[in-house]
């Protein structure tokens, strides 16, 4: 009886939210055209708790063999990403841009068909849920704004991001405000991890993206973690990691044939979270603890309901 109420209400919200199955987005794909040259992936630390809180955390060495990466893939678009902010924000079919699809014969975000998820039961049984969850905005000033997960029903249980993890994003290039290359950091809170598997279990997150908005485009930047951990055989399953990496807008010139200026960004991470999606070895579990997210809500809100 639990679970049909479960899916009564999802089914429920998702038509009240979302309107319709792949919804579109409200932008323009115009291409791949673009160069993942211009973001990339520079570091990986390991992230360990220091003996007393107070003193925060400890960072390994460098840990990256082979790299640095250059992003995997990337999708140019005409028109603004905003508007297609997630709301529930577990990674749910429709909801948020990156959880549509895009272009001709309605591509997936970054992902293949079979890597579909059933996070919500809704329809019973059908894997439809791309699994991305956007992790934080960034403003023109760099200012990091954390994003909510969840919750998936009324008064339900959610995850404020910020509580399990840390951004920061410093300009190199051009000035605040008007930049056109920012360094970035994504660090785990180490002492939250224990408690966080304990009540949820181990989990995975297979991609990391980001969404840069400048003049009236933007273009979409993803990670593959499967394939870089591919050449990286010393990076394991369960060990809390900090990225760092680089952004350049060398994708969007002016006329004088210059970059311009940032004028927000998006991060997103995909967590593969239903037991039905496998992530072929070695794949990313604990290189951040991003993954939760998907499945968290989802089987929490199952289990109190």
């Amino acid at each position: 009886m639990f679970a049909k109420l479960f899916r009564i209400i999802t089914a429920v919200l998702a038509v009240g939210i979302f309107g319709q199955v792949w919804a579109t987005p409200i932008a323009y794909y115009v291409s791949s055209s673009c160069n993942p040259e211009y973001a990339q992936l520079t570091s990986i630390k390991e992230v360990s708790a220091a003996a007393n809180p107070a003193d925060g955390v400890v960072l390994s060495g460098e840990l990256l063999v082979n790299g640095p990466y250059d992003a995997t893939s990337c999708l140019v678009f005409d028109g603004n990403d905003d508007p297609s902010d997630p709301v529930i924000n577990i990674g749910q079919n429709g909801d948020g841009l990156l959880n549509t699809s895009y272009g001709p014969g309605d591509s997936l975000f970054f992902i293949e068909p079979d890597e579909l998820q059933n996070l919500d039961d809704m329809p019973f049984g059908v894997a439809d849920d791309p699994g991305w969850i956007q992790l934080a905005d960034v403003d023109q000033d760099l200012n990091v704004n954390y994003d909510q997960s969840g919750p998936v029903v009324p008064d339900g249980l959610f995850l404020d991001i910020d509580a399990l993890l840390d951004m920061s994003f410093t300009c190199v290039g051009g000035n605040l405000g008007d930049c056109t290359e920012v360094e970035w950091v994504i660090q785990t809170d180490p002492y939250i991890i224990e408690q966080v598997q304990q009540l949820l279990g181990e989990a995975t997150f297979d991609h990391l993206a980001f969404s840069i908005k400048v003049g009236d485009s933007f273009i979409i930047y993803d990670f593959d973690f499967v394939d870089i951990f591919d050449t990286e055989p010393g990076l394991n399953f369960l060990t809390p990691y900090q990225l760092s990496g680089s952004l350049y807008t060398g994708d969007f010139l002016n006329r004088n044939n210059n970059p311009q200026g940032i004028s927000h960004l998006s991060v997103w991470a995909r967590d593969p979270a239903d037991s039905s999606v496998v992530v072929s070895e070695p794949s990313t579990l604990g290189i951040i603890i991003l993954a939760i997210f998907g499945g968290v809500i989802s089987r929490l809100s199952r289990r109190r309901l």
